[in-house]
Parts: structure tokens; C-alpha cells; sequence
């Protein structure tokens, strides 16, 4: 026996377990800490939520401006309704045009009615941010969106929408339908008599929507201007409204309605034996309706419950039933259709102002009417 080494072996043996003693302990305040940073981010969230709610008792007022039809957001309006009693909601369904123009030159003239505006027409959302009409708020639900949903903590992505084909089955067979835009194409160069007359879209030139799914489409394909033009030639029906066309498609004015808004396409095609969806198999855009708060809201703590509200589990689980599909990262899109879908968000963000200025437009303006009046192209075998 060497007492030596016995003694050094006792030595190191306690000098160990000071060390995961050490370790463990930290651990333990490590852990600690994190319940706490967590309780207390809990904490500030709860007393957010109080204060707002205390706020709006005060307003008791609240008006939106909206792009979405009021049947699309009743069953959103009147859980927000039950859960706030206390707020009397002034929901204003509009024109996507007239959503941004009224709301601009209210609050340009000092006017200032609306607190909350939702619109489809993103890109004109980002210019009212941009422009400063737009006030900042850290929603709590912040941190459960994508990054490409938010911009600047000012317009909100509330939801994710295909852009969708929609055509009469009676009019046009399931197996002759065009599955991607390359195939919608060919068919126009190929058989135009097929569509002629009978092809409906958005007229870009009047419809902001539609000028902006037209400018994303060119952004998307290096071949969309073909398909424009094949279209242009068809002696289209040009529209303003997705629910329109939609409806034309249904009861056979038109045997095919192109770049229509997934959500009210989905839900008539759940009913409606004359109406059916094509998601395109290239790649499917995704749109969202963006929502701000005005900069200078009225009634501000109500335009923020609201928002929160809208971008809730609850909320996003409402939106869903009408087809306008969840943006939060912890809900799955409720379209079965889009599983597997070649899909392309379209970001919210600085970038979709690149198109809106008035030269732009003209050059747009100019190219659109040159491609809708150009000759198709010569197709030959070699």
C-alpha cells in the first residue's frame, strides 16, 4: 500500500466531485435563470395585454378598413366581438383601390378614421408604411411568423393565400386543363379558339391586385410575358374582382378564370360542381392580406388587440376555415391542395415598391398592351 497515492486518489476523487458539484449547481441557475427570463417574459406579455385591454375599454371604438369581404372575416369578427364586448367594431369592406386611396387622403387631410387597414394589394400596404402612415408595435405573436411576413414591425402578413386557376368542368374537361402556366401557353398559341372570348383575369391596369400577381408572375418566370401575351390575344374578360370572375366561371360566362385569390376559389369549389382549382404544379404564388395600424389610429389599443387577435392560434384557426391559410410557423396551411406545391411567398417587404412608382407603371402599361396585340409566335417541329 502507498499511503501517497492513497491519498492522492482521495484527493483528486473529492476535487471531482467539488467540480460536477460545480457543474451541477450551475446548471441549476442556469435552468433557474431561464424560468425566470421566461416568467418574466410571460409576465410583460400579461401586463401588455391588461394595459391594452384597459385602454380600449376607454376607446371602446374600433374601424377597419378592409379588402376582405365581411362574410370572409365574420366568423374572426365575432369571436373578436365575444372576447372584447367592449369594443364596437366598425368593419368597412372595401375595394383594394379604394382601401389605400380613402385611407391616404383621410389622413391626409387630418381626417383620421380608420385605425386598422387590411388589404390584398401588398405592395401598396408597404408604400403606406414607407410613406409613414404606418405606427410600429411588437405584437407578442411577433415571434411565431416567418421573417418574410413582417416588415419594419409595421405590416403584418395575416395570412397565406395561393394564386390559383379556377375553370368550369362542364366547359372545359379536367383532362384538357392546364396544370402550369407553361401548359396554359400552349394551349393559347395552339388553339386559341379553345379560350377565345372565354378566358377571364384581373386587368392589371385597374385593379392593383392584379398588377401586382401580373408584376410577380414576371418576377417569378422568365416566360410570363408569353403567357401574357397569350392571353392578352384571347380577347379576355379583364375583371377587378377575384369573387367575380369566380362567379362567371360558375355559370359558364367563362370556361376559365386565371391568377384568381385561393381563398375565395377554394371555398366555392366546395360546393360548386361548375367550379373547380387547378394549384399549378411550375410553382403556385403565395400572397397574403397585409395588415397596419394608421399612424395616427384613433383608437390605437384596440387596433392592437385586434391585430393580436387576428394573429392568435384562434384567430389564424378562423381565417382557416374561409381558406385563408395560416402564416404562423406552428399552424400547417389547411388547403390539402398545397401539399407538395411548388410554393413562392411573396415577401413583405421594401421590394415590392420597385413597380408602383408612376414610370414604372407606363413602361408596364406600354409592354402589357404591346404583348396583348404582338402575333404569336411561329411553332415549328425542327
Amino acid at each position: 500500500m502507498n499511503p501517497y497515492m492513497d491519498d492522492c486518489k482521495d484527493k483528486t476523487e473529492q476535487r471531482m466531485g467539488e467540480v460536477a458539484l460545480r457543474k451541477y449547481a450551475r446548471a441549476i441557475l442556469i435552468g433557474l435563470g431561464i424560468m425566470s427570463l421566461a416568467s418574466a417574459g410571460a409576465a410583460v406579455i400579461f401586463t401588455q395585454k391588461n394595459d391594452l385591454r384597459k385602454l380600449a375599454k376607454d376607446e371602446r371604438h374600433l374601424v377597419i378598413y378592409s379588402a376582405t369581404d365581411e362574410g370572409e372575416a365574420a366568423e374572426l369578427l365575432d369571436a373578436f366581438r365575444k372576447r372584447y364586448p367592449f369594443i364596437s367594431v366598425d368593419y368597412r369592406s372595401l375595394a383594394a383601390r379604394d382601401v389605400y386611396g380613402r385611407f391616404k387622403a383621410e389622413s391626409d387631410a387630418g381626417r383620421n378614421v380608420a385605425d386598422l387597414v387590411i388589404n390584398s394589394a401588398m405592395d401598396l400596404q408597404i408604400k403606406l408604411v414607407n410613406d409613414r402612415y404606418a405606427q410600429a408595435y411588437r405584437s407578442p405573436e411577433r415571434h411565431t411568423l416567418p421573417d418574410w411576413a413582417v416588415w419594419k414591425d409595421q405590416a403584418f402578413a395575416v395570412s397565406a393565400e395561393p394564386i390559383v386557376i379556377g375553370y368550369n368542368p362542364q366547359l372545359l374537361p379536367t383532362s384538357t386543363v392546364p396544370k402550369t402556366h407553361d401548359e396554359l401557353a400552349v394551349l393559347l398559341h395552339r388553339n386559341p379558339q379553345v379560350l377565345a372570348g372565354r378566358i377571364g383575369s384581373y386587368d392589371p391596369l385597374l385593379s392593383p391586385t392584379g398588377y401586382l400577381y401580373v408584376t410577380q408572375d414576371v418576377h417569378m418566370d422568365s416566360d410570363a410575358w408569353d403567357l401574357i401575351g397569350a392571353i392578352g390575344r384571347a380577347r379576355p374578360k379583364l375583371y377587378q374582382s377575384s369573387k367575380t370572375m369566380i362567379s362567371d366561371v360558375s355559370s359558364g360566362r367563362l370556361a376559365l378564370a386565371y391568377n384568381v385569390i385561393g381563398s375565395y376559389a377554394f371555398e366555392r369549389a366546395a360546393h360548386d360542381p361548375n367550379f373547380q382549382v387547378v394549384v399549378p404544379r411550375d410553382y403556385v404564388l403565395m400572397m397574403s392580406r397585409v395588415t397596419l395600424i394608421a399612424r395616427r389610429a384613433p383608437h390605437p389599443a384596440s387596433a392592437k388587440l385586434f391585430l393580436n387577435f387576428m394573429l392568435s392560434r384562434e384567430g389564424q384557426a378562423l381565417l382557416a376555415k374561409h381558406h385563408m391559410n395560416p402564416v404562423r410557423l406552428d399552424m400547417a396551411p389547411d388547403d390539402k391542395a398545397l401539399v407538395g406545391a411548388n410554393v413562392r411567398a411573396v415577401r413583405v417587404g421594401p421590394a415590392l415598391m420597385a413597380n408602383i412608382d408612376a414610370m414604372t407603371f407606363a413602361r408596364f402599361t406600354r409592354k402589357w398592351r404591346e404583348a396583348a396585340s404582338e402575333r404569336p409566335p411561329t411553332k415549328t417541329n425542327s
